[in-house]
């Protein structure tokens, strides 16, 4: 086999003008550009906690929505909730809130 013959289709894809090209603008883009992959990433990652955080966020207000419409048609649930999170009392009732240690 001749160097030659060996050599010169390698070399020549490498000296393209094409080529070369490409590979300077892939460069560029991945790693020196304001928009690189490094920011990509991140940007990704917050994306991905704001979805995360908006199912969440719609969970609490589909609850919210429930427990204020059962607020409006029972009234066992509003003196419930009254006692539970307002501390609210009956008259000639005590009330004593205990805190876990």
């Amino acid at each position: 086999m001749n160097y030659k013959t060996t050599i010169w289709p390698t070399k020549k894809v490498w000296l393209n003008f094409y080529f070369i090209s490409i590979l300077f603008f892939t460069i560029w883009m991945l790693f020196f550009d304001y928009q690189n992959i490094f920011v990509q990433y991140s940007l990704y990652k917050r994306w991905k906690k704001l979805q995360i955080d908006a199912a969440d966020y719609t969970f609490q207000i589909q609850k919210i929505k429930k427990a204020k419409k059962e607020l409006a048609s029972n009234p066992d649930f509003l003196e419930q909730l009254a006692r539970e999170k307002y501390y609210m009392k009956r008259e000639q009732e005590d009330l004593y809130v205990i805190i876990p240690a």
